[in-house]
C-alpha cells in the first residue's frame, strides 16, 4: 500500500509539474503578442512582417529652389561666359518655356511659394505688406507632415528688413509671418543637409550679388559652380534630392502665359534621374505652374492659380523616377 500511494504520488507530481509547465509556456508565447499588438488582433503576424515595411517605406521627396536674379532665357543658356550654368542645363533638364509671373521681383517671389502675388505689384518690405492668414507651400508641407526651411546668405539680425547685400524681397517667407518655415543663414545649409534631421523641403536665396541682381552673370555661374556641387555631395541629395534653379523674371521682355508679363526665363531642375536621362520640357509654364509641380511632388493640394492647369508644370522634370 505504501509503495502503490508513492508511485501515484509521483505519477501526480508529474501530471502537476507538466501542466504547470504548459501554463508558463502559453503565458510566455501570448504575452508578446498581447503587448505588441492591439487587443483586437486576433492574427498573428510573420516574424517578417515588420522589417519588410521598414525597409519598403518610401523616402519623402527632397526638393530645393533656388532663385536667381532678372535675366532671360537667352540671356543664360546658350552664353560661353556662363560654362557652368549652361552645363547644368544640358546635363540636367531644362524648362524651355518658362515664364515669370510679372514685373518687378517680389510678386513672383510671393506667387511661387503662395499660388498668388497677394495683389503686391512693387517691391516693398513686410512692413508694408504682411499676409498672417494665408497659407503658404511651408504651410501645406507641415500639415502633411513634411519638414521645410528657409536659407538666405548674408541674413541680418533683422530680416524683414533688407540690410547690405541682403534683400527681403527675395525671403517671401518674411511676408508671411505665420508661415510654418524658419528662416536661419545660408552659412548652415551644408551642416543641415549633412545630417540626420535634414528638410524635406529647402528654399534657397542668394545674396543680390550671387543672383545676378547686382552682381554680373559671370559671378552668379561661380556661385552655382560652388553651390550645387556640395549640395550633390550630401545625404540629402543623394537620397533623391532635386534642385530647381530658376530666374525670378526676365529684364529683357514682358512674354507670359495664362495674363502674365514677367518674361521669358531660364528654368534648370537638377537631379540624379535626370543627369542619367537629360531632357528638355517644352511644355509652357509659369511661377505658379512651378508651384504647382512641387506640390505636385509632395501629393499635396494646389494653391491659388497652381491649381488652373493652364499656368503648366515641370512634372516631366521633377520627378524621382528615372526617364525614359
Amino acid at each position: 500500500m505504501t509503495s502503490r500511494r508513492v508511485g501515484t504520488a509521483l505519477v501526480l507530481l508529474t501530471l502537476g509539474a507538466t501542466a504547470c509547465s504548459s501554463v508558463r509556456s502559453a503565458t510566455s508565447t501570448s504575452t508578446p503578442t498581447t503587448t505588441v499588438h492591439p487587443p483586437s488582433t486576433t492574427t498573428t503576424l510573420s516574424t517578417t512582417t515588420l522589417p519588410t515595411t521598414a525597409t519598403t517605406r518610401p523616402s519623402p521627396p527632397h526638393v530645393m529652389v533656388v532663385m536667381m536674379e532678372n535675366k532671360g532665357l537667352t540671356q543664360v543658356i546658350g552664353q560661353s561666359d556662363q560654362p557652368f550654368t549652361n552645363s547644368l542645363a544640358t546635363r540636367n533638364g531644362l524648362a524651355t518655356q518658362s515664364y515669370a509671373f510679372g514685373h518687378p521681383s517680389l510678386p513672383n517671389y510671393l506667387d511661387i511659394v503662395s499660388g498668388s502675388n497677394q495683389g503686391v505689384t512693387d517691391d516693398n518690405p513686410p512692413s508694408s505688406h504682411r499676409f498672417p492668414a494665408t497659407a503658404t507651400l511651408a504651410d501645406q508641407l507641415a500639415a502633411a507632415g513634411y519638414s521645410a526651411k528657409a536659407y538666405a546668405e548674408n541674413l541680418p539680425p533683422d530680416p524683414t528688413t533688407s540690410a547690405g547685400n541682403y534683400a527681403v524681397r527675395h525671403v517671401p517667407w518674411e511676408y508671411f509671418p505665420s508661415a510654418k518655415i524658419s528662416v536661419v543663414d545660408a552659412s548652415l545649409l551644408l551642416s543641415d543637409l549633412d545630417g540626420a534631421h535634414a528638410p524635406d523641403f529647402v528654399w534657397y536665396t542668394p545674396n543680390v550679388i550671387d543672383d545676378e541682381h547686382n552682381g554680373t552673370v559671370e559671378q552668379g555661374d561661380a556661385f552655382l559652380s560652388r553651390l550645387i556641387p556640395s549640395v550633390q555631395s550630401t545625404p540629402w541629395y543623394r537620397s533623391g534630392g532635386q534642385i530647381i534653379v530658376e530666374w525670378d523674371e526676365s529684364d529683357a521682355d514682358n512674354a507670359g502665359i495664362s495674363g502674365g508679363d514677367g518674361g521669358h526665363i531660364p528654368t534648370i531642375v537638377v537631379s540624379k534621374a535626370l543627369q542619367a536621362h537629360p531632357r528638355q520640357d517644352p511644355i509652357p509654364v509659369d511661377t505658379a505652374g512651378i508651384l504647382r509641380s512641387i506640390e505636385d511632388a509632395y501629393g499635396l493640394a494646389h494653391l491659388g492659380a497652381a491649381a488652373n492647369a493652364a499656368n503648366g508644370s515641370i512634372d516631366t522634370l521633377l520627378s524621382t523616377a528615372a526617364h525614359p
